[in-house]
């Protein structure tokens, strides 16, 4: 999408999503055994995995934005396009998979540091985006729900803590060809079944967004409503379970009728997407209102570069916590605290680039490299 096009609003949600991140994985290295004060901690937990779905399907979105600024957003619903629009989506095709290509290979070098990397599935949902481009949007939304579905298959047949130290978050055999698959595709971090179908969904909810079907405070409304009810449901199944467990235990319990991010069950997706659009919706609305003040443009920018700073954010800002000896001994305050401090520093930083008229020094490379 051309610089004149961006939206400010999902440029703003983007932003958040990295702060969201840039928290979590702090909160992993800091203080991963830490448990006190407890509604820290309950915060944390309901957190883990959101800012990433709203990275996915604000992914998914960017890839609607995209065909709408091409003048080709509704070619796929034409029974006989002009030359003009074959030409435009057969070039989307080509770009998103040679993104989808640039953003496997930096996801597995991240691997190499960092074993909750998202890049890697972000490039294979690029592939798969380079297919279904010009789909319906009900055929969007079956393959969407075909990802979760061959995720509950895969999770039915297979074992999701399959070379899992829970204990240490590490990765067995993450660099053989079985562990690798397993982990990109199966029970990793974060992994294609069914992260894949958020990406689906966000070019499908951005469609409807491009074209005004939804209207922002509408969709705020409807979200956070799906939102507090399926946090609520899960949390009244939990609870009735721990008392009738019928022989599961109580990590069982969590993981299946829960809203934790492992293993991405349908009560995660259903919370972590209608949070995702809420938040969306929200930026939406203040980046419209409120477009010169100053915290805005700082997230604003800090959006805009956000390829750069998911990366940097895990070499220098993680990397300067392991070197400084900063892993796993302090507490969940000091994790948040730190992370705030990072995430306004590189805002700055943003806004400073930003403003001189540059783009992020990852986004110009993938532009040189893919296009």
């Amino acid at each position: 999408m051309s610089e004149r096009r961006r939206i400010e609003g999902y440029d703003l949600a983007r932003g958040l999503a990295i702060w969201g991140m840039v928290t979590v994985h702090f909160r992993l290295v800091m203080a991963f055994h830490a448990r006190q004060p407890a509604w820290l901690q309950s915060t944390l937990e309901l957190l883990d995995g959101r800012a990433a779905a709203l990275f996915v399907i604000l992914a998914g979105i960017g890839i609607a934005l995209r065909r709408a600024g091409s003048g080709t957003d509704n070619a796929f619903q034409k029974s006989a396009e002009t030359p003009a629009a074959a030409v435009a989506a057969r070039n989307d095709r080509q770009l998103l998979f040679r993104r989808g290509v640039f953003l496997l290979f930096v996801g597995f070098l991240n691997l190499m540091i960092w074993k909750g990397d998202i890049l890697r599935v972000y490039g294979i949902s690029l592939f798969v985006a380079s297919i279904m481009i010009r789909a319906p949007d009900r055929t969007l939304l079956v393959a969407a729900a075909l990802f979760l579905l061959g995720f509950l298959l895969l999770i039915g047949v297979a074992d999701y803590n399959s070379e899992w130290n829970w204990e240490t978050f590490d990765y067995n055999n993450l660099w053989t060809i079985r562990g690798a698959v397993r982990n990109l595709f199966f029970n990793g971090f974060r992994s294609v079944f069914p992260w894949t179908g958020l990406f689906l969904f966000g070019i499908w909810i951005g469609r409807r967004l491009v074209s005004s079907q939804i209207h922002a405070g509408r969709l705020l409304g409807w979200s956070l409503s799906v939102a507090l009810l399926t946090e609520v449901a899960s949390a009244l199944m939990v609870r009735f379970f721990r008392a009738h467990s019928g022989g599961l235990d109580d990590s069982g319990i969590v993981a299946l009728f829960g809203t934790v991010s492992m293993p991405p069950l349908p009560p995660f997706l259903l919370a972590a997407g209608a949070t995702s659009l809420a938040v969306i919706a929200a930026s939406l609305m203040i980046a419209a209102r409120y477009p010169d003040a100053f915290p805005v443009r700082a997230v604003v920018a800090c959006g805009q570069m956000a390829f750069t700073w998911y990366v940097v954010h895990i070499v220098i800002g993680l990397g300067s916590l392991v070197a400084l000896g900063l892993t796993d001994n302090q507490t969940l305050a000091t994790a948040v605290w730190m992370a705030a401090f990072f995430f306004a520093g590189i805002s700055l930083i943003s806004l400073a680039i930003r403003a001189a008229g540059r783009r992020g020094p990852l986004e110009w490379l993938m532009r040189k490299v893919a296009g």
